[in-house]
Protein backbone atom coordinates (compact mmCIF):
# COMPACT_ATOMS: atom_id res chain seq x y z
CA UNK A 1 0.00 0.00 0.00
CA UNK A 2 2.84 2.37 0.87
CA UNK A 3 4.59 1.57 -2.40
CA UNK A 4 1.46 2.29 -4.42
CA UNK A 5 0.99 5.60 -2.63
CA UNK A 6 4.62 6.61 -3.27
CA UNK A 7 4.37 5.60 -6.93
CA UNK A 8 1.25 7.73 -7.40
CA UNK A 9 2.92 10.70 -5.66
CA UNK A 10 6.07 10.29 -7.77
CA UNK A 11 3.98 10.13 -10.95
CA UNK A 12 2.11 13.29 -10.01
CA UNK A 13 5.35 15.13 -9.24
CA UNK A 14 6.85 14.16 -12.61
CA UNK A 15 3.67 15.20 -14.44
CA UNK A 16 3.51 18.56 -12.67
CA UNK A 17 7.23 19.12 -13.27
CA UNK A 18 6.84 18.38 -16.97
CA UNK A 19 3.91 20.79 -17.26
CA UNK A 20 5.91 23.55 -15.61
CA UNK A 21 8.53 23.32 -18.38
CA UNK A 22 6.27 24.33 -21.25
CA UNK A 23 6.82 27.85 -22.52
CA UNK A 24 3.91 30.12 -23.04
CA UNK A 25 4.06 32.33 -26.10
CA UNK A 26 4.13 35.99 -25.30
CA UNK A 27 1.25 37.83 -26.85
CA UNK A 28 2.31 41.20 -28.16
CA UNK A 29 -0.39 43.78 -28.15
CA UNK A 30 -1.05 45.64 -31.38
CA UNK A 31 0.33 49.15 -31.13
CA UNK A 32 -2.06 51.92 -32.14
CA UNK A 33 0.13 54.47 -33.88
CA UNK A 34 -1.11 58.09 -33.73
CA UNK A 35 -1.98 59.72 -37.06
CA UNK A 36 0.81 62.29 -36.65
CA UNK A 37 3.41 59.53 -36.27
CA UNK A 38 2.04 57.50 -39.17
CA UNK A 39 1.90 60.56 -41.45
CA UNK A 40 5.45 61.56 -40.55
CA UNK A 41 6.67 58.01 -41.18
CA UNK A 42 4.95 57.78 -44.58
CA UNK A 43 6.36 61.17 -45.61
CA UNK A 44 9.91 60.32 -44.54
CA UNK A 45 9.95 56.69 -45.70
CA UNK A 46 7.55 56.56 -48.65
CA UNK A 47 9.11 53.36 -50.07
CA UNK A 48 9.01 51.42 -46.79
CA UNK A 49 7.66 47.87 -46.93
CA UNK A 50 6.64 45.35 -44.27
CA UNK A 51 6.62 47.92 -41.49
CA UNK A 52 5.91 46.71 -37.97
CA UNK A 53 5.31 49.10 -35.09
CA UNK A 54 6.26 48.82 -31.44
CA UNK A 55 6.56 51.22 -28.55
CA UNK A 56 9.78 51.54 -26.55
CA UNK A 57 10.32 52.23 -22.86
CA UNK A 58 10.51 56.00 -23.43
CA UNK A 59 7.07 56.07 -25.05
CA UNK A 60 8.39 56.63 -28.57
CA UNK A 61 7.06 54.68 -31.54
CA UNK A 62 9.50 52.41 -33.36
CA UNK A 63 8.97 51.21 -36.93
CA UNK A 64 10.94 48.25 -38.26
CA UNK A 65 10.75 47.97 -42.03
CA UNK A 66 12.53 47.19 -45.30
CA UNK A 67 13.73 50.13 -47.39
CA UNK A 68 13.98 50.44 -51.20
CA UNK A 69 17.49 48.87 -51.11
CA UNK A 70 16.11 45.80 -49.26
CA UNK A 71 17.92 46.80 -46.08
CA UNK A 72 16.32 46.53 -42.66
CA UNK A 73 15.75 49.88 -41.01
CA UNK A 74 14.54 50.80 -37.55
CA UNK A 75 13.20 54.31 -37.15
CA UNK A 76 11.97 56.04 -34.00
CA UNK A 77 9.41 58.85 -33.70
CA UNK A 78 8.14 60.67 -30.63
CA UNK A 79 4.36 60.66 -29.92
CA UNK A 80 3.86 63.94 -31.83
CA UNK A 81 5.47 62.50 -34.98
CA UNK A 82 8.90 64.12 -34.74
CA UNK A 83 11.63 61.85 -36.13
CA UNK A 84 14.23 60.89 -33.50
CA UNK A 85 16.62 58.44 -35.18
CA UNK A 86 17.06 55.74 -37.78
CA UNK A 87 19.38 52.73 -37.87
CA UNK A 88 20.09 50.96 -41.15
CA UNK A 89 21.62 47.47 -41.07
CA UNK A 90 23.86 46.46 -43.97
CA UNK A 91 24.08 42.87 -45.16
CA UNK A 92 27.77 41.98 -45.17
CA UNK A 93 27.24 39.63 -48.15
CA UNK A 94 26.25 42.60 -50.34
CA UNK A 95 28.55 45.46 -51.39
CA UNK A 96 29.16 47.90 -48.54
CA UNK A 97 29.75 51.65 -48.90
CA UNK A 98 33.15 52.01 -50.58
CA UNK A 99 34.39 54.82 -48.32
CA UNK A 100 33.74 52.67 -45.25
CA UNK A 101 35.44 49.52 -46.57
CA UNK A 102 38.41 51.58 -47.78
CA UNK A 103 38.76 53.29 -44.39
CA UNK A 104 38.61 49.98 -42.52
CA UNK A 105 41.16 48.30 -44.81
CA UNK A 106 43.48 51.32 -44.55
CA UNK A 107 43.36 51.52 -40.76
CA UNK A 108 43.04 47.77 -40.06
CA UNK A 109 44.75 45.94 -42.92
CA UNK A 110 43.61 42.34 -43.24
CA UNK A 111 40.53 42.84 -41.06
CA UNK A 112 37.05 41.51 -41.76
CA UNK A 113 33.86 43.53 -41.25
CA UNK A 114 31.33 41.48 -39.24
CA UNK A 115 28.54 44.06 -38.82
CA UNK A 116 27.84 47.46 -40.30
CA UNK A 117 25.10 49.83 -39.25
CA UNK A 118 24.41 53.42 -40.27
CA UNK A 119 22.99 55.56 -37.49
CA UNK A 120 21.20 58.84 -38.14
CA UNK A 121 20.10 60.89 -35.12
CA UNK A 122 18.24 64.20 -35.28
CA UNK A 123 20.66 67.10 -34.79
CA UNK A 124 23.80 64.97 -35.32
CA UNK A 125 25.91 64.03 -38.31
CA UNK A 126 25.25 60.46 -39.52
CA UNK A 127 27.84 57.84 -38.61
CA UNK A 128 28.62 54.18 -39.21
CA UNK A 129 29.10 51.66 -36.41
CA UNK A 130 31.47 48.94 -37.60
CA UNK A 131 32.19 45.67 -35.79
CA UNK A 132 35.22 43.93 -37.21
CA UNK A 133 37.74 41.18 -36.60
CA UNK A 134 41.33 42.34 -37.00
CA UNK A 135 44.10 40.31 -38.64
CA UNK A 136 45.21 39.12 -35.18
CA UNK A 137 41.62 37.84 -34.51
CA UNK A 138 40.67 40.57 -32.05
CA UNK A 139 37.12 41.91 -32.15
CA UNK A 140 36.82 45.68 -32.37
CA UNK A 141 34.04 48.23 -32.70
CA UNK A 142 34.77 51.56 -34.37
CA UNK A 143 32.69 54.59 -35.30
CA UNK A 144 33.29 56.23 -38.69
CA UNK A 145 31.79 59.40 -40.12
CA UNK A 146 30.34 59.44 -43.65
CA UNK A 147 33.72 60.34 -45.15
CA UNK A 148 35.29 57.25 -43.55
CA UNK A 149 37.30 59.02 -40.86
CA UNK A 150 37.51 57.29 -37.49
CA UNK A 151 35.48 59.21 -34.92
CA UNK A 152 35.84 56.78 -32.02
CA UNK A 153 37.58 53.47 -31.44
Amino acid sequence: MKNTFFLICAGLMITIGAQAQTKKKAVTAKVNVPESVDASFKTTFSTAENNKWSKNYTGNYVATFTNADSRTQVSEFNPTGVWIKTKTAFDIANPLPENITTAVQTKYSGSTINELEKVEIAGMAPYYRVKLTTADTKTKEIILNEEGSVVRL
